[in-house]
């Protein structure tokens, strides 16, 4: 058996990747878990996100036995994804309903996913590595590239689903590669097991349908033509774990069809309401480039830019070409465990890029398919610096290895500073807080920080109010909505104010603007008295 290259011909430079990746793996664990430490304020602000706590504002009602809502229990929703929320209300139920308390949870559980992430990509890395040839080494430092990439930290620490997402598209790819490699003799124990892991993965994000899909067809086709199963014992082994993922499944989406008319969470629908076609498209190259290379992000105000589009494009194409043809040529069953990983990208990349709104939210959602494109970089470095020649490609490939995790620190120590830490909404609760009264009714565009530490606040862009989503899908606006609501005040960023423009349906009668400032980004309005 030919013995793995790859590794840095000195000892030396081997020594030096095995100590930095270790230590860049450690960094990346306490970096996730310094909100636990460092007081009340970083727990809630650090790494929590507006749509964070709209999630967790549903998981802890759940835990106070107000059911699936938000506003005090008083409006019903699935405008969240059903996995992480049910895993939080765990969380907020051990800590008695308490909201400061019920967020050390919440890390903890994201530490946890975070961490079994890791762990599933190194499996992953090992084997893919391996198979072309490389030193064990290797996986380690792609999974120090993702354990410790500062967008793909905050992505998995944010109070929502995407590192427990990450980790389940990651079971589901080592458990496929298990069905695979005992062809036509797998178990049906082994095959139920992958219908399983394919229904938690949707519970834990829907759009696993795509990954769903492309495992049990590229597993079909497998048995079909790899190895000629006939169809109907293909139908007999397949089928059953088809029924236990639709089994698994099947109870969010009746619930969603019969308590909100559609099996898509309402928070879908709402971020949907200002796409068209092909809106994202320009933004997928730098979103894409930025998780295959966590250790170059590009700042949001260029992602757009021509020159960036297209550089980051001339990047990624050749990338994920040689690293396509790498893998076919390798001749293992795992090339089909990255077949099924690339049609789930392709299908997540394609639907956001082109047929969703919500573009700031285009990096998130595609965090899971990092793994993949970090192995293909790091492929493609590997074998770029052996073109160079053994000896000296080596030292190449430790070398730039090496300058990565310096950058990777200098980001994380970046993003560490109080400036990029700020959450963006608590100047918002600080002043609700300060100003009204616990019984009062608030009503805001963007309900998530608000809504969690005010309950009594309604949600006015639908992504978790049914009632105010069916007002913007009916008339495209919620002017009318809150006239007639119980909202008394009106708080949330300073855009808000151009609001006292507006004279239909009473609106300009029935609010008066009482703060209107640009430095702080707010902007509140009253209910005038009768």
């Amino acid at each position: 058996m030919r013995a793995p290259t790859g590794a840095p011909a000195e000892p030396a430079l081997t020594r030096a990747l095995w100590v930095i990746a270790l230590i860049a793996l450690v960094v990346g664990l306490f970096y996730r878990g310094y909100p636990l430490v460092a007081g009340d304020t970083a727990l809630a602000e650090v790494f929590m996100t507006e749509d964070g706590y709209l999630m967790l504002t549903v998981a802890r009602n759940m835990a106070i036995g107000l059911g699936m809502s938000v506003s005090e229990g008083t409006i019903p929703t699935n405008g969240v994804q059903p996995l992480a929320t049910f895993l939080f209300a765990g969380a907020y139920g051990a800590a008695g309903g308490d909201k400061v308390a019920g967020l050390v949870g919440v890390h903890l559980i994201a530490l946890a996913a975070s961490v079994g992430a890791a762990a599933a990509m190194w499996v992953l890395a090992r084997r893919v590595l391996r198979a072309l040839g490389y030193a064990p080494v290797w996986a380690w430092v792609a999974t120090a590239f993702f354990f410790t990439g500062p967008l793909l930290i905050r992505h998995a620490m944010n109070g929502l689903e995407t590192g427990l997402y990450t980790l389940a598209v990651l079971l589901v790819l080592l458990v496929l590669g298990r069905v695979l490699s005992q062809g036509r003799e797998v178990s049906l124990p082994l095959a139920l097991t992958i219908g399983a892991v394919c229904g938690v993965a949707f519970l834990a994000r829907n759009d696993a349908v795509f990954l769903v899909l492309s495992a049990f067809t590229v597993w079909g086709l497998f048995l079909l033509i790899g190895v000629r199963m006939p169809f109907g014992r293909l139908a007999a082994r397949v089928g059953p774990a088809a029924l236990v993922c639709l089994a698994v499944i099947a109870p969010w989406l009746i619930h969603n069809q019969l308590g909100f008319g559609s099996i898509v969470p309402i928070s879908g629908t709402a971020q949907s309401t200002t796409a068209g076609y092909g809106a994202n498209a320009d933004l997928l190259p730098a979103v894409l480039f930025e998780h295959m290379w966590p250790m170059l992000p590009i700042p949001s105000g260029l992602e757009r830019d021509t020159p960036v589009v297209l550089g980051t494009a001339a990047v990624l194409v050749p990338v994920l070409a040689w690293f396509a043809w790498r893998v076919a040529r390798a001749g293992t069953g795992l090339r089909l465990v990255l077949l099924a990983y690339a049609l789930h990208a392709g299908a997540l990349a394609y639907y956001y890029g082109f047929h969703f709104g919500a573009p700031h939210f285009l990096s998130r959602y595609l965090a899971p398919v990092a793994p993949l494109l970090i192995l293909a970089a790091v492929v493609a470095v590997l074998d770029l610096a052996r073109a160079v020649g053994r000896a000296r490609g080596a030292q190449v490939a430790a070398g730039a290895a090496l300058a990565a995790f310096a950058l990777l620190a200098a980001l994380l120590v970046f993003f560490a500073t109080p400036a990029q830490r700020e959450q963006g909404h608590f100047q918002v609760v600080r002043w609700v807080d300060e100003n009204v009264d616990a019984v009062i009714w608030v009503g805001a565009v963007q309900t998530g920080t608000l809504g969690y530490w005010h309950d009594r606040t309604i949600n006015l862009d639908g992504k978790v109010n049914p009632e105010a989503l069916a007002e913007r899908l009916r008339i495209g606006t919620v002017l009318d909505y809150v006239t007639k609501s119980e909202i008394d005040v009106l708080a949330d960023w300073q855009g808000i104010a151009g609001w006292i423009e507006e004279e239909r349906f009473g609106f300009a009668e029935a609010f008066e603007l009482v703060v209107n400032d640009p430095e702080q980004n707010l902007a509140v309005f009253r209910r005038r008295p009768e």
